[in-house]
């Protein structure tokens, strides 16, 4: 793999491993008030920033005498999505203090991602004069190699529905409705609109479902015959699931037929088990 720094490029073996840091410091000698470290680390496929956010800071917690997270909040760092930390701990007998923003960018090999860690150091609280420091240097960067929205969101794994329910989400009705499976699912919902995209339809687990028409609508005003479709997986893995739709949903109609789903609270919860 070629490698590139700021002073050279090089093909890097395979067995080693990026560890690579940079550090900037008020002083040449001793202690400096004020420093900052940039470092990056590798991320799991299926890990979110604000996932990576979490365990950073239980690992943080585990490692830092003392440790305290003072505030967390969302930024953007070279237009990317991010998040900051500011957290202290206890070193010998002095708090040192730090702000730490991390956004997520592409990695070395092909598709991989990695967390851009930059934080800003000092023995003594933040003065006025460091925190516009760091703040000005988070906004006058620019990312080399950001990630789109898609790799930036975490692969998610499709999971296999254990029941043959179908749920079906109309968009203009704002209704949820539960079928007992898919051929139901078909005949009680109006093609017309299907093929509109006025429906939304779901799997057992809550994964995507996409509709297949086996037979055109006819719009002829002699004919007026309505078509016939069959539902089968969708072919993007990354399509929005139920759970991330069920916030649309603001009427229910709940099946006779399935007495484990009562409500739209039983619903989510059905299908956080089903992630689970």
């Amino acid at each position: 793999m070629q490698y590139h720094t700021n002073s050279a490029t090089f093909e890097l073996p395979p067995q080693l491993k990026d560890k690579s840091m940079h550090m900037f410091v008020v002083r040449e000698d001793g202690p400096s008030e004020f420093s900052v470290v940039i470092t990056h680390a590798d991320v799991p496929p299926e890990e979110s920033l604000s996932d990576f956010g979490d365990r950073l800071q239980k690992e943080l917690g585990r490692a830092l005498p003392r440790f305290q997270l003072r505030g967390l909040k969302d930024c953007q760092v070279g237009g990317s999505p991010a998040i900051e930390l500011a957290y202290s701990w206890r070193k010998d007998s002095n708090f040192m203090h730090q702000r730490q923003a991390v956004v997520l960018v592409g990695g070395p090999a092909p598709g991989s991602r990695q967390a851009m860690l930059i934080a800003a150091t000092s023995p003594e609280s933040f003065t006025d004069e460091w925190n516009a420091a760091f703040d000005s240097l988070l906004a006058s960067m620019t990312l080399r190699n950001p990630l789109s929205a898609s790799a930036a969101a975490p692969k998610r794994e499709i999971v296999a529905a254990t029941e043959p329910y179908t749920f079906a989400l109309s968009a203009r009705r704002r209704s949820l409705h539960v079928y007992a499976n898919q051929g139901e699912a078909c005949r009680k919902t109006d093609p017309r609109e299907v093929e509109l995209d006025a429906w939304a339809f779901f799997d057992a687990a809550g994964n995507r479902l996409q509709a297949h028409f086996t037979a055109p609508n006819s719009y002829d005003p002699g004919l007026r015959n309505t078509g016939m479709y069959q539902l089968a997986a969708h072919p993007d893995p990354e399509a929005t699931t139920l759970l991330d739709n069920l916030h649309l949903a603001a009427i229910y109609d709940p099946p006779q037929d399935i007495p484990n789903l009562p409500h739209l609270g039983a619903v989510r919860s059905f299908l956080e088990q089903q992630v689970g």
